[in-house]
């Protein structure tokens, strides 16, 4: 679908129709400033607006969408069917390109405040960069990890995850240049994050194994949170002596048990829903 050859086919039948913009606004519940864009090509009729337009002009959906008249009329409906298909799909995609793109901006500005903020709290009190580095670094970093997955969505979340992966230990290697009590930083932050990245990775390779049972994929990914939680006690354990199992832990592991077991129930009845 060409929007500038959809727009300049509106364009040609609405001046052949002798109306105005506003006009033909009027007609749609919709401002002339939306006709304007759509005749320059900068966008497009919402699906809603194809068969209205179509009937003012006199013209099919398909010659809307295709911006010329059909020579040829038969199977115009089927025609017409599949066009708004393809339309509706385009459109749905265009709209959730835009509100990943806004998503992106506004996350980065909110970072960018956050930045700002605390870098001035912390000039006006102390006179120069202490505490400040903390929260800037990490909101650096974050923003790093994160963007990628608000800005493609998920086909982001491998880029994410990529990145977490490289970035983790210099950030820590920045947090404890930073912090002054942070003998315990690396030793137990390199470990918990290696474990935790680990199971990320197979969280991600579980999804695009199990794409069509999802419920499946999320059942096993609740289940390894057990060894990965066991595997992060025993690291603690060994380091600021916690200890390995306690109430909490039994508690947390019979909670994912549960849910596990619900997951793979809700998994049974829909494949069931779908064989009958």
């Amino acid at each position: 679908m060409d929007n500038v050859k959809m727009g300049q086919f509106i364009l040609e039948l609405r001046k052949a129709h002798q109306m105005t913009q506003k006009d033909l606004a009027e007609k749609l519940n919709v401002t002339d400033k939306s006709v304007s864009k759509w005749e320059r090509g900068l966008s497009c009729p919402d699906i809603s607006l194809l068969t209205p337009l179509s009937d003012i002009f006199g013209v099919s959906v398909s010659d809307l969408l295709n911006g010329c008249r059909s020579s040829v009329e038969e199977a115009s409906a089927e025609a017409d069917v599949n066009n708004i298909l393809q339309y509706a799909g385009e459109s749905a995609k265009s709209k959730m390109k835009l509100i990943q793109d806004i998503g992106t901006v506004a996350f980065s500005i909110l970072i960018f405040l956050g930045i700002i903020t605390c870098a001035i709290v912390d000039v006006a009190i102390s006179g120069t960069f202490t505490w400040s580095l903390i929260p800037i670094s990490a909101c650096v970093f974050g923003w790093l990890v994160l963007v990628p997955i608000i800005r493609y969505g998920i086909r982001g979340i491998r880029t994410s995850l990529i990145l977490l992966s490289v970035l983790v230990i210099p950030f820590l290697l920045v947090l404890s240049s930073l912090i002054d009590a942070s003998e315990l930083l690396m030793p137990i932050g390199v470990w918990v994050s290696l474990i935790s990245i680990i199971y990320l990775w197979i969280v991600f390779a579980l999804f695009k194994i199990f794409r069509t049972r999802t419920f499946i994929a999320a059942t096993i990914s609740l289940m390894l949170t057990i060894p990965c939680t066991m595997a992060i006690n025993f690291t603690l354990s060994r380091i600021v002596a916690t200890p390995l199992f306690d109430v909490w832990s039994a508690i947390s592991f019979a909670i994912v048990i549960a849910l596990a077991a619900i997951l793979i129930f809700i998994d049974f009845a829909t494949r069931r829903n779908g064989k009958m």
